[in-house]
C-alpha cells in the first residue's frame, strides 16, 4: 500500500515583548549666566528617543537620548524653561533572537523627579523602561492526502498565515514660522496617523499626517504660554521582502524621536522652530488562506501509523478601528485655578481582555497639567484617569488576541469651577482581532509494518449504545467507510441519531 502526502507551510506570528531593559540617567542642570534663579521647580520632564535599533545575531542593541527638562519660575514670576541631553544604549541577548525575523522597541519614562541644588542648579533623576518586541515565524507542516484509499476525517479552517512583519525606521522635518516669537520650549510631543495605504508589487505607499503640538513661553510675556499644533504631511514607501499585493494586515505608526530647536534671528528668542521627527512603521501582513487540517485517517487496505501534534492557528474575526472619547475631571488643591497654561497626555498599560464575545481595550490616560491660580503661583499636576472600549465580535472561543494601538487624537481642559479641572481626550484603537485555535493535527502517515487486515463478515449488526454515535467512529472500528454505512442504512447526516439498529457493511 503506497501513500502520497502533499505538504504546504502554515506560519504562525509570535511576538515575544517580555524583554525589558529598565535605564536611570541623571543630570546635572547649572543654568546660564542669563538666565534667573530658581525660586519655585514647576515639573521635570523626561523625553526619551530612539536613534537605532540593531539586531546582531543574538543581541538586540537600542541607542538614543533623553531630554531631562526643568520648568520652574524665577523671581519675577515668569516661566523658564533648560534642558540636556542624555544618551543612553542598552541591549538584550537571547538564543532565538538569532531566528527573529523583526524587531523593534517602546521606550516609555517610568519616573522623573528633580530637586534644587543651589539657586542655579538642580538635579534630574529619570527612569526609562525599555521593552524589545522580537518577533519570529513558527512554521507548521500541514498535510493533506493525495491517494484515495485513505479514509480522513478533517476541520476546514479559514486562517491568517503569517506573510511578512518589518519595522521601518524613516525621518521627517520641517519648518514652522512663529506669530508669536517663543522665549522657552516646555514640551513637546508628536502623533502620527495615516489616511491612505497602497500596495503596489513588494512596495506599501503611505500617506497621512504627523501632528507636532509645541507648548512654549511668551516672548513678549514671559508669564505667559503659547500652544502650537503643526500638520506636517507623511508620504512614504516601504519595500518589504516577500511582500504580495493579496496581504492584509495592520501598519503601526509610532513616533519615535521628536527634536524642536527654536531659531531666529536674536539670541533672546526664537521666532520660527525646526522640527524634526523619527518615525517607525511596523508592519505586519497575514496570507488569508482555506486550510483543510486532517485530524484522522484510517485505511480499509491495511494499517497505517499516525503522527499527531496539537497545532495552534490563528483565525481572523475583524478589526478594530475606531475613535472614542474619554472624560473626566479632578480638584485641584489650594488657591483657585484661574489659568491652564499646558496640557500633556500619554497613554500607558494597554490591554485587551475578551468575555462574552466582547472585547475590552482597556488602559490608562496619564494626564498632565501646568497651571496658574489666582495668587499668581504656577503648578503642575499629575492625574492618571482609567479608560475602557467595547468591541463586539460573533464567536464562540474565549481564546481570542489583539495588539492594539491606542493613541491621542487631541487632548483638552477646562476650568469647570473653582478648582476643578474637566479633562477631554479623543482616542484612537485600532487592531485585528484573531481567535486562537488549537486543533490534534495529523503531521504524519506511514504504512504500519502489520498492515494486513483480517477477514470480515459481508454485513455486520450493530445495536448503537448511545443515540448519536458518530459515523466516522463506527466506520473506523469496524473497517469500512462512512459513505458504505450511510448508503446501507439511508443516512444523510453524520451521526446514528434516531437509529435503534444499524447495518454494518465490509467496504
Amino acid at each position: 500500500m503506497d501513500i502520497s502526502l502533499k505538504h504546504e507551510d502554515y506560519k504562525l506570528l509570535v511576538v515575544n515583548n517580555d524583554n525589558c531593559v529598565e535605564e536611570e540617567l541623571s543630570a546635572e542642570i547649572i543654568l546660564p549666566e542669563y538666565m534667573p534663579e530658581i525660586l519655585h521647580i514647576i515639573k521635570s520632564v523626561a523625553q526619551p528617543r530612539v536613534a537605532s535599533c540593531k539586531l546582531v545575531g543574538e543581541r538586540v542593541t537600542v541607542e538614543g537620548s533623553c531630554e531631562l527638562r526643568l520648568i520652574y519660575t524665577g523671581e519675577d514670576g515668569c516661566i523658564y524653561s533648560f534642558s540636556q541631553n542624555k544618551p543612553f544604549t542598552a541591549f538584550k541577548e537571547n538564543e532565538s533572537f538569532a531566528n527573529a525575523v523583526d524587531v523593534n522597541t517602546t521606550v516609555k519614562t517610568s519616573f522623573v523627579n528633580c530637586r534644587a541644588t543651589g539657586t542655579k542648579r538642580a538635579e534630574i533623576k529619570a527612569g526609562i523602561g525599555i521593552r524589545f518586541n522580537v518577533s519570529f515565524f513558527e512554521a507548521k507542516d500541514i498535510i493533506s492526502v493525495e491517494n484515495c484509499h485513505l479514509e480522513e476525517k478533517s476541520v476546514e479552517l479559514k486562517v491568517f498565515s503569517a506573510g511578512c512583519r518589518k519595522t521601518r525606521a524613516f525621518a521627517m522635518s520641517d519648518t514652522v514660522s512663529l506669530s508669536v516669537p517663543s522665549a522657552f520650549v516646555l514640551g513637546c510631543n508628536a502623533t502620527a496617523r495615516l489616511d491612505e495605504v497602497r500596495k503596489i508589487s513588494n512596495k506599501i505607499m503611505l500617506r497621512g499626517e504627523a501632528v507636532v503640538d509645541i507648548c512654549y513661553v511668551n516672548s513678549d510675556n514671559r508669564a505667559q504660554t503659547q500652544s502650537l499644533s503643526h500638520s506636517i504631511p507623511l508620504n512614504q514607501i516601504i519595500e518589504l521582502e516577500g511582500f504580495e499585493e493579496t496581504f492584509v494586515g495592520d501598519i503601526n505608526i509610532e513616533v519615535s524621536a521628536i527634536e524642536v530647536i527654536p531659531k531666529g534671528e536674536h539670541d533672546t528668542f526664537a521666532t520660527a522652530f525646526d522640527i524634526s521627527l523619527g518615525l517607525e512603521a511596523c508592519v505586519t501582513m497575514w496570507q488569508e488562506r482555506d486550510l483543510k487540517i486532517i485530524t484522522d485517517v484510517y485505511s480499509v487496505e491495511g494499517a497505517v501509523a499516525l503522527k499527531k501534534s496539537p497545532y495552534t492557528f490563528h483565525s481572523p474575526l475583524g478589526k478594530i478601528d475606531d475613535n472614542f472619547l474619554c472624560e473626566n475631571s479632578f480638584t485641584v488643591a489650594g488657591e483657585e485655578v484661574t489659568q491652564l497654561l499646558q496640557t500633556r497626555g500619554e497613554i500607558t498599560g494597554v490591554k485587551v481582555k475578551w468575555e462574552d464575545g466582547v472585547a475590552t481595550v482597556s488602559g490608562s490616560l496619564c494626564v498632565s497639567v501646568i497651571f496658574r491660580d489666582i495668587a499668581g503661583a504656577v503648578s503642575n499636576v499629575n492625574k492618571v484617569f482609567d479608560f475602557s472600549y467595547k468591541h463586539s465580535v460573533s464567536c464562540k472561543s474565549e481564546d481570542v488576541m489583539c495588539d492594539p494601538s491606542v493613541k491621542i487624537d487631541g487632548i483638552t481642559a477646562n476650568i469647570t469651577a473653582a478648582n476643578t479641572v474637566s479633562v477631554k481626550a479623543e482616542l484612537r484603537v485600532c487592531g485585528t482581532l484573531l481567535e486562537k485555535i488549537t486543533i490534534d493535527t495529523i503531521t504524519d502517515i506511514t504504512v504500519a509494518e502489520n498492515s494486513s487486515k483480517g477477514r470480515r463478515m459481508p454485513i455486520t449488526i450493530y445495536f448503537p449504545c448511545e443515540n448519536g454515535e458518530c459515523l466516522w467512529d463506527i466506520a473506523k472500528r469496524y473497517n469500512t467507510t462512512v459513505s458504505a454505512i450511510a448508503e446501507e442504512n439511508g443516512i444523510s447526516g453524520d451521526t446514528t441519531e434516531n437509529l435503534k439498529i444499524l447495518f454494518i457493511p465490509s467496504a
